[in-house]
């Protein structure tokens, strides 16, 4: 029975074969197999990892303040950034561990990142610090005449420097805020960068050494004290800033010691230890590294500021909100018998509708009276080489000490036009004190800018 079913079977798998024309197949050995076997598809190269987006914008203000120029200056380097990524995407060199590619990223980082970083730093110190302090002022006052670049390391020594002229009108608190305008803005352009860095929850080792030099300028510049001692000091800005606070308040002077022990508050940034791991880790790896935060969402701060009647510490917090960030600060100073303190927060985008996404800033203060009118001798007939004289100030005692209560406000308006670009619109008023990066005077506050996530 089963040699029937055996044979019937093979029957009818001849028969079907035979209707369906079905071709005979020879026998298949292993070797054939093996020669006949398609080749598997090579993998895909590496791609270098993406730049994390972030928002970047070409803004405009009035007078082109270190807001506006520190945005700017960040959306031209990222242009530069995505070309590199462009042009070295496929190329082992921007993932391998292997030593000729890390010998590469460190030529890279060295010859290539190192001057357009201490370039664009120095870009926002003379133009958009000092040159902006001068534009605000107003050409009655003074006025720029001119800028001069050395050329950046490693190629140069680097530097720059802004000329300047002015008249009898131009006061020491004018003085002193344009002496201080370099750090001022480059302090802004740190901040500005941090938030970039927050919001795509990576920090860009190509920037970090533009951060680390813009957060210290003014470690960096404090510390150039000591080592110039014997040298001419004419023309530096924070030995100018302490002649001019001097003579303004001769009640307590400000002395280049004291002022060197205060900038050592600035290593109390987070932000500085993560920019310098960040920078390590692309040079062995290729890759951006990511910002660990309390709770996923919050990091701590102090830094070191100045202002026209003396230092002022801030305490920073930098929170992350539906992946934008939130600064609020809280800062103080005691100089010359002056109390004073401040408070404010900046937060872009606090509601959405739609399109439409709306946020504010706001900034509250309780500060000395800006000293804007000449004193009892004109700039041009003082002469800083001599020590203030208590007894004959420029300014009585009423005035040096008269407080005043301010306040700087806005609300901002972002469109997103498609899902990359937009447009932010900024506007307020401020009150007349000293606000980092603001006019001294009281004036509206105007910003506009194109955005685009890259």
């Amino acid at each position: 029975m089963l040699k029937r079913l055996f044979l019937f079977s093979v029957v009818a798998s001849a028969g079907f074969a035979q209707f369906t024309q079905i071709p005979f197949a020879p026998r298949v050995t292993a070797d054939d197999f093996i020669l006949i076997r398609p080749a598997e598809p090579e993998p895909p190269p590496k791609l270098r990892p993406l730049l994390t987006p972030a928002t970047y914008k070409i803004e405009w203000d009035i007078d082109m303040s270190p807001y506006a120029g520190g945005e700017d200056l960040l959306f031209a380097m990222r242009v530069l950034e995505k070309l590199e990524t462009y042009l070295l995407a496929k190329s082992p060199l921007a993932y391998s561990k292997d030593m000729y590619a890390r010998t590469w990223r460190l030529t890279e980082l060295f010859m290539i990142w190192l001057p357009v970083n201490y370039f664009t730093m120095v870009a926002q110190h003379e133009i958009f610090g000092h040159g902006y302090r001068i534009r605000d002022i107003g050409p009655r006052t003074g006025k720029v005449r001119g800028y001069s670049f050395g050329t950046p390391p490693p190629y140069g020594d680097g530097g720059g420097a802004t000329s300047y002229s002015f008249n009898d009108r131009l006061t020491t608190t004018q003085e002193t805020a344009i002496s201080m305008g370099g750090v001022e803005a480059t302090a802004l352009l740190a901040w500005t960068t941090k938030l970039k860095w927050l919001e795509s929850g990576r920090i860009d080792p190509r920037q970090s050494v533009l951060y680390l030099l813009s957060e210290h300028d003014l470690n960096l510049y404090i510390g150039s004290l000591k080592a110039a001692k014997d040298q001419d000091l004419t023309g530096h800005d924070i030995n100018s800033y302490i002649h001019s606070l001097n003579y303004t308040y001769p009640d307590n002077i400000l002395s280049k010691g004291r002022l060197r022990s205060l900038s050592w508050i600035n290593l109390a940034d987070v932000f500085t230890f993560y920019a310098i791991y960040s920078w390590f880790h692309y040079l062995s790896s290729g890759k951006e590294s990511k910002i660990p935060m309390i709770a996923s969402c919050y990091l701590p701060g102090l830094r070191l500021g100045l202002t026209p009647f003396g230092p002022e510490v801030f305490f920073e917090n930098f929170f992350v909100r539906k992946q934008q960030p939130v600064y609020a600060y809280v800062k103080g100073g005691h100089h010359a018998k002056n109390n004073y303190f401040g408070a404010g927060i900046y937060a872009p985008r606090l509601y959405g509708a739609g399109k439409w996404e709306f946020g504010i800033r706001f900034d509250l203060w309780r500060q000395p009276k800006l000293l804007l009118q000449p004193g009892a001798l004109l700039i041009t007939d003082i002469d800083f080489d001599i020590a203030p004289s208590v007894d004959n100030p420029l300014y009585p005692y009423s005035q040096r000490h008269a407080m005043r209560f301010g306040a700087a406000g806005s609300a901002i308006a972002f469109f997103r036009g498609t899902e990359k670009c937009g447009f932010e619109a900024e506007l307020g008023y401020k009150a007349k004190g000293f606000l980092p990066g603001y006019s001294l005077k009281a004036i509206p506050v105007a910003r506009l800018a194109f955005t685009l996530l890259f």
